[in-house]
């Protein structure tokens, strides 16, 4: 998100003991019954100037209680259709925007933030717009309103986005002939806005900026143009990427100039169905016939420094510049950046077969395919024929490169078909990492060497220029195909492991564990494969897999008599997916499974996000009938609150809490965070279950300390289903 400019003072008018006293009072708390008003005076007089609206977050879907002066004229709404809504109207259906996240969390938190939103105005226009919202407290330090300060920063936005879209896609755009930058809205209907346009069109157009915006860039379109500059404009928002296109356009003085128009997607809002472009377009017409000349060569670099002329992708130089300054970031950061060299393979083969314009067509394909595979961080560049280079910035670790790799030799390898002709094409990649201080001319090098290594290998493939970390990366894609052949073979099994009452020793239910049944290397446990099969991204397929086979089980159990609860874990992938409900729905339907026989088991270590963002699926399920798990607890850092505010039936202590108690151990501080663990999930009425009990003595203690239920290997094993309560005649006394 760009960098709004700098804050106004506000109420700068005011005596500055005055501002001080008011900001006291502010700060100081107001009494819990206060009406609207006596919050409004303050704060009218510190935010003179400023348009701003208070919010009750204590009500139901924190309405819009006041609204200042200025609303109006930046949103088109009269106050009286903002108060008693949510501020949040503001967005239409373009909800999906990780600013809305972070307010959410901060109201809810109690403390101040500033973000940057696409807003809506009551004409259907977007704005960017800079939410400052600051919580106003009672008394008792509780968040009973949030004042949000409002402005429009659009034209900030557009110019930084105008900015970067330069930089990516034209470098040095000094030197001969005029340009100027542009913002664009395309719509799922192919209807094009344009939303702004920088002042220096006026000494390429002859216009003013506003009169292009009012008019459209595509009314100055010569019109035998119109309908190509409409076709790149909708590729755009479909294809995502960036392009460059000539066209020509008619200036106020009715002459007729050539121009070349890059082109990037900025964002898109899939709920809105509006993606929004940033372009550059530069006169090489007449006037600059120079300039045109070397454009109409194809020397590009005479006339864009640092553009490839088929592609439109920056050249070598320019990757060297991005791959030194990521590289600098890196070191700052603790990251890890990434060169590739991407090859296609026996392509001077096939582009010598060719008329030379499918060949170029073929070229540009693959840009923008490899583009497509990148993320807007990343910078990929052309340096000959059918040879690409691609600065991967700010990874983790270096391994990270290789999902990258192998989506872009994916994307390469889909067949390329325009109607009249189909071509099945392969790449090579060659993987170096950055070294410190490294220089890029010798990253490149290294990129390059390790490509062709890949290519003599038989192509198709890749290669990291550093031996130790080639032999990992193909370890894990060998284990990552493995796993695949793991699905298609049905080798992935699920054992079962019981629950058992601490009070009787009854069975109460079962954790599916799923195994690998591998060919060569026999039954392997989860931690031997989960790691890989989630870099996989397996991970959704596995849980709907294990879901299914659980509730058939539970079912078959419950048709003998013998009715057991069992629990299948969810990872965190899967608690954000928004069908999650639905599936579980549609496997107990299929099952023809009471839902009270179910229980999904969350580890505590899924991430605070992604608990709340899940929460809401997992109080529907709850509403089911489904019990709720947290596993592991004790193992990640969930405070109280969060505690008491997750949808749970249970608390599965973690492993390493019941390992160190022992006879010995009554009186010491390891027993002692047991009892306060045990204490805690009694006491917010949730089921308590001690994991890996293996001892007598264990099982002894945690009965003394009231735990509900235990799982471990003193009562059995995660067998298969045939023989999951085998021993559960005979547990020991």
């Amino acid at each position: 998100m760009a960098d709004a400019e700098p804050h106004r003072t506000p109420a700068a008018h005011l005596d500055p003991v005055r501002l001080a006293r008011l900001r006291e009072r502010v700060l100081s708390g107001f009494p819990e019954e206060s009406d609207v008003e006596d919050l409004v005076r303050p704060l009218t007089d510190m935010l003179a100037g400023e348009t701003f609206v208070v919010s009750d977050v204590r009500r139901v879907g924190q309405p819009v209680v006041h609204v200042a002066p200025g609303f109006g004229d930046l949103t088109g709404y009269p106050p009286a259709d903002a108060v008693g809504r949510d501020l949040g109207f503001l967005l239409r259906n373009d909800t999906d925007q990780d600013a809305v996240r972070d307010v959410r969390e901060a109201i809810r938190d109690g403390r101040a933030t500033t973000v940057t939103l696409r807003n809506y105005r009551a004409d259907g226009s977007l704005f960017w717009c800079e939410q400052r919202h600051h919580p106003l407290r009672d008394v008792r330090g509780r968040t009973g309103h949030v004042v949000t300060v409002l402005r429009d920063v659009t034209d900030q936005v557009n110019a930084r986005s105008a900015e970067e879209a330069a930089r990516q896609l034209v470098g040095d755009l000094g030197g001969e002939g005029g340009w100027f930058a542009y913002g664009a809205l395309v719509d799922a209907s192919g209807r094009v806005q344009i939303t702004w346009v920088g002042d220096s069109c006026r000494a390429v157009l002859g216009v003013e900026a506003a009169t292009l915006i009012a008019e459209g860039l595509v009314e100055r379109v010569h019109p035998d143009d119109r309908q190509g500059v409409l076709a790149r404009w909708s590729a755009l928002r479909v294809d995502g990427g960036s392009r460059r296109d000539r066209y020509r356009i008619v200036g106020a003085d009715g002459q007729t100039q050539r121009v070349e128009d890059f082109a990037a997607v900025s964002w898109s809002a899939a709920e809105a169905g509006v993606v929004a472009l940033h372009g550059v377009v530069r006169a090489v017409g007449a006037q600059h016939a120079e300039a045109a000349a070397a454009v109409d060569a194809g020397d590009v670099a005479a006339a864009f420094k640092g553009v490839d002329a088929g592609t439109g992708l920056p050249t070598r130089e320019v990757a060297e510049d991005r791959l030194h300054q990521a590289a600098r970031q890196a070191r700052r950061h603790g990251r890890v950046v990434a060169a590739v060299a991407i090859v296609l393979d026996h392509f001077d083969f096939v582009h010598a077969t060719m008329d030379p314009r499918r060949g170029e067509r073929i070229v540009r394909e693959a840009a923008r395919r490899l583009q497509r595979a990148l993320r807007r961080s990343d910078t990929l560049s052309r340096i000959d024929r059918g040879t690409f280079l691609a600065v991967l910035s700010d990874l983790d670790a270096p391994d990270a490169a290789l999902p990258v790799v192998e989506k872009l030799l994916a994307w390469v390898a889909r067949p390329f078909d325009d109607g009249s002709l189909r071509v099945e094409l392969s790449a090579s990649a060659g993987v170096a990492i950055a070294p410190a201080h490294a220089r890029p001319a010798d990253v490149f090098a290294a990129a390059e060497e390790a490509v062709a290594t890949a290519q003599r290998a038989g192509g198709g493939r890749f290669a990291f220029a550093d031996p130790e970390l080639d032999a990992a990366a193909r370890a894990r894609t060998g284990r990552e195909r493995a796993l695949h052949a793991a699905f298609a073979d049905d080798q992935l099994l699920l054992h079962y492991q019981p629950r058992v009452r601490l009070d009787g020793d009854s069975v109460t239910g079962v954790e599916g564990l799923v195994r690998w049944n591998h060919p060569t290397e026999g039954l392997l446990p989860p931690a031997a494969f989960l790691p890989d099969l989630e870099r996989a991204r397996l991970g959704d397929a596995l849980f709907e897999r294990v879901l299914d086979r659980a509730t058939r089980q539970a079912a078959q159990w419950y048709r003998e008599g013998t009715p057991r609860r069992v629990a299948v874990n969810v990872g965190p992938e899967v608690l954000e997916r928004e069908d999650l409900a639905r599936i579980v729905h549609r496997s107990l339907d299929r099952a023809s499974l009471h839902p009270g026989l179910l229980e999904l088991e969350i580890h505590e270590r899924t991430g605070r996000r992604t608990w709340e963002r899940g929460a809401g699926r997992l109080r529907e399920l709850r509403s089911m009938g489904v019990q709720v798990a947290l596993d592991d607890f004790g193992a990640a850092d969930t405070n109280l609150a969060q505690l008491r505010d997750l949808p749970l039936d249970t608390l599965k202590i973690d492993r390493a809490f019941v390992a160190r108690i022992d006879a010995g151990s009554r009186r010491s501080a390891d027993l002692e965070l047991l009892r306060a663990m045990i204490t805690l999930g009694r006491g917010l009425g949730l089921t308590v279950v001690a994991e890996g009990v293996e001892t007598a003595s264990q099982r002894d203690q945690l009965r003394e300390l009231e735990c509900d239920e235990a799982q471990g290997f003193l009562y059995a094993p995660a067998r298969p289903a045939d023989e999951a309560f085998a021993p559960a005649t005979a547990l020991p006394n």
